[in-house]
């Protein structure tokens, strides 16, 4: 994932971006299944790997499944670790059926946690 990572943060259009990388295809870390996401906030980037949530749906639930996902990865990118709140987005999400379970929103304490390092959620994204 290095690699791709380097090159992602060179097509960064400012040094206040974030560079996300929707990649239509499968990932692995070492000691997991699978994963959907991968977010390196050392470089300020994130991608999501689109095959998986492709399983099992329709389009409208694909694309709030990757709507999801890309929440979940700019969080970490952000700051925010893994969150025990089931219907949070920063839950960790071991299948589709667990991103299904979760909403599209921050619980209040990942909002006060992104909060406290000056960035404020609009109120439709939190729990």
């Amino acid at each position: 994932m290095a690699e791709p990572a380097t090159r992602l943060v060179a097509y960064r259009k400012s040094p206040n971006s974030v560079g996300l990388l929707l990649a239509d295809a499968d990932a692995y870390v070492l000691g997991l299944n699978f994963v959907f996401g991968l977010a390196i906030p050392e470089l300020e980037v994130a991608s999501v790997f689109l095959k998986r949530l492709r399983l099992w749906t329709g389009r409208g639930n694909y694309v709030v499944r990757v709507v999801k996902e890309v929440l979940h990865e700019l969080g970490h990118v952000l700051g925010l670790k893994h969150c025990r709140n089931r219907e949070c987005v920063m839950s960790f999400s071991n299948s589709v059926f667990d991103v299904d379970r979760k909403r599209y929103m921050f619980c209040r304490s990942c909002a006060q946690t992104l909060s406290k390092v000056g960035i404020e959620l609009p109120k439709e994204y939190v729990i």
